[in-house]
């Protein structure tokens, strides 16, 4: 894949995002697997709005607090480490294209399943997981919800099992 193809469709992803009024405060696109564009944290309420109205609907009981707002890019046939997070909650919305998942309760990788736009999938601490990239660009929303406000999650509470 040429470099140039990547930073175009990044740039097509930018757009896209602020078109529909958020603010972009961070974008790496020199991971393997792809790269996020990190949204403006005040904004994480609009976001969760717009991308998991249903899942924070179902959450509230549980006294959700979204945070974190990023869109993740995958290029295909790349993948995310094998990880898991202790301190937060992960929801993920596939946006555009289709994305392979992996998840398990334990450190084995499981089947993959295969999601495609509109899919949500819940992740709560402790869930392992991989998105996989599949035979093309795939687009997701992702958004943290902390186990406790008081000591929230950060980029240290990645627990990479296999890269």
């Amino acid at each position: 894949m040429r470099i140039s193809y990547k930073a175009d469709f990044f740039e097509e992803v930018k757009r896209k995002i602020t078109s529909q009024g958020f603010r972009i405060v961070g974008l790496d696109h020199s991971q393997p697997w792809g790269g996020s564009v990190m949204i403006d944290e005040s904004q994480a309420q609009r976001f969760a709005d717009l991308f998991f109205q249903e899942v924070i609907q179902s959450q509230e009981k549980k006294a959700a607090h979204p945070s974190k707002p990023k869109v993740l890019v995958i290029e295909p046939k790349q993948a995310i480490a094998w990880q898991y997070h202790q301190r937060r909650a992960e929801w993920w919305q596939v946006i555009v294209g289709e994305v392979g998942v992996i998840t398990s309760d334990d450190d084995e990788e499981r089947r993959l399943l295969v999601k495609q736009s509109k899919d949500i999938i819940e992740l709560r601490p402790g869930k392992r997981h991989r998105l996989v990239g599949l035979d093309d660009w795939a687009v997701i929303a992702q958004l943290w919800n902390h186990v406790d406000v008081q000591y929230p999650s950060d980029d240290a509470d990645v627990i990479r099992l296999k890269l």
